[in-house]
């Protein structure tokens, strides 16, 4: 008996062995796939020009890479993928079902932001972190004290991937990359993966809200039902709805005459309307005054035109609820009446009044929500729903006429500065979140 039990405990520890090696082995690769891509430099750029798509090098290197991978893993091409003339990466599994279930797409975006330095970004790798300060290098600190390392009080002993202090990491979103690609890479390789249609599209310029622009939807088949983003930074959340955010822009016109003559000549000061208009606004409506599901008015740049005369003003809107929109815009509208009134020899026109993106829950499918919770709880972790005062690639889809759709946690941290950082066990939870959501859609009628 006592040799039996001997024997059955030795076949069970080497069992344990090779699941743990098999997991370190997946956790190597996962973690390999992110670093390469963090190092190529996808950095986007922000051209004024509002009809431009901008494309840089990296980006490009980006977009073929992800192309490249994505059909040495499909070597028996049961998969479309395609990438277009401006870098987006289209791809379609087809369904592997006797019955008929609705489609779903996952997204990502290839490029990083401008709004920190993203040349020669070098990863660094702290394995079993310690819950202790991490020197980043250029005598920056990622502490758990500070709100940029807040998290890393939750992450002790697992795998930590940082900056050398220097550069941003990239984690955003070049961690949802390489969750989705590693999602396709398990449904091309595991044949007992049961799924319906499921799409990937790998998008460019999100950073400067340009992602949409260069999207082109019939390199699918169809539009797919259920979407989902793979960009959030809210841990272990995922967004029920977003703002609706719209932009104007006003150019005040005027001329230059000298002071001690003003009244005879007409004189037109576009700089001193441009201001009082500003001064219109009520407080209250300012992003300082704004929380939650409340919205505002931001002026946010004013600058003179080379002319020397004349001011342009760029304004924010953003809101929840469209009445509460309206209400924002009519605050505009009586300032710029009362600043025709005030200063009739200056001319206001508006120059721009644009949607830029749009709220998801106009569009969002009615079974989403309950998809990723089921989803969650196969997968072990906690996932909250939540209102997210920003935008996201679902969000613009919805301004151009496309259904959207929740954006879920990437495993990024303190994303667009040198603190950015992610967590590799993190970066694999969502993985198996993605893969159980593919799941769970597939069983809905």
């Amino acid at each position: 008996m006592k040799k039996t039990f001997i024997i059955l405990f030795a076949i069970a520890m080497v069992s344990v062995t090779k699941a743990q090696s098999l997991q370190e082995t997946e956790a190597n690769h996962i973690l390999n796939r992110f670093l390469d891509y963090v190092k190529i430099e996808s950095q986007s750029i922000d051209d004024p020009d509002p009809e431009s798509i901008p494309m840089t090098e990296g980006q490009k290197e980006m977009a073929q890479h992800i192309f490249n991978e994505l059909k040495a893993i499909d070597r028996d091409n049961k998969t479309d993928i395609k990438m277009s003339p401006n870098y987006y990466v289209y791809v379609k599994v087809p369904s592997n079902m006797g019955k008929k279930a609705p489609s779903v797409m996952f997204m990502a975006h290839l490029d990083v932001t401008p709004e920190a330095n993203a040349k020669g970004i070098r990863p660094q790798v702290h394995y079993n972190y310690d819950g202790c300060d991490i020197a980043l290098g250029n005598g920056l600190v990622l502490s758990p004290n500070n709100p940029e390392g807040d998290h890393l009080k939750d992450v002790v002993g697992k795998t930590i991937i940082t900056t050398d202090g220097n550069t941003l990491l990239g984690a955003d979103c070049k961690a949802g990359c390489t969750i989705l690609v590693t999602l396709f890479e398990q449904m091309v390789n595991d044949s007992s993966f049961e799924h319906g249609d499921v799409y990937f599209t790998f998008t460019q310029n999100e950073e400067v809200d340009k992602d949409v622009m260069g999207m082109d939807m019939s390199y699918f088949d169809r539009i797919p039902d259920i979407f989902f983003d793979v960009d959030g930074s809210y841990t272990y959340q995922y967004s029920v709805s977003n703002f609706t955010a719209e932009g104007r822009t006003y150019l005040f016109k005027g001329n230059q005459a000298h002071p001690a003559k003003a009244k005879a000549m007409r004189y037109a000061d576009a700089l001193t309307a441009s201001g009082f208009f500003i001064g219109q606004l009520p407080p209250e409506i300012h992003p300082s005054y704004s929380e939650g599901r409340q919205g505002y008015v931001h002026c946010y740049s004013l600058e003179p035109l080379p002319n020397g005369h004349d001011m342009r003003l760029r304004v924010r809107i953003r809101y929840f609820d469209k009445a509460d929109g309206e209400r924002l815009k009519a605050d505009l509208d009586e300032a710029y009446r009362k600043t025709r009134q005030a200063f009739p020899l200056v001319e206001i026109d508006l120059e721009n009044d644009a949607l830029q993106y749009e709220n998801i829950a106009y569009t969002m499918h009615p079974q989403a929500v309950n998809v990723i919770q089921r989803a969650a709880e196969k997968t072990g972790i906690n996932m909250k729903g939540f209102d997210l005062r920003a935008g996201t690639t679902g969000a613009s889809m919805v301004a151009k006429g496309l259904p959207g759709g929740p954006c879920l946690y990437g495993a990024q941290q303190a994303s667009h500065s040198v603190y950015e950082w992610c967590c590799l066990e993190e970066i694999m939870e969502i993985i198996k979140l993605t893969s159980n959501i593919v799941t769970e859609v597939s069983l809905l009628e």
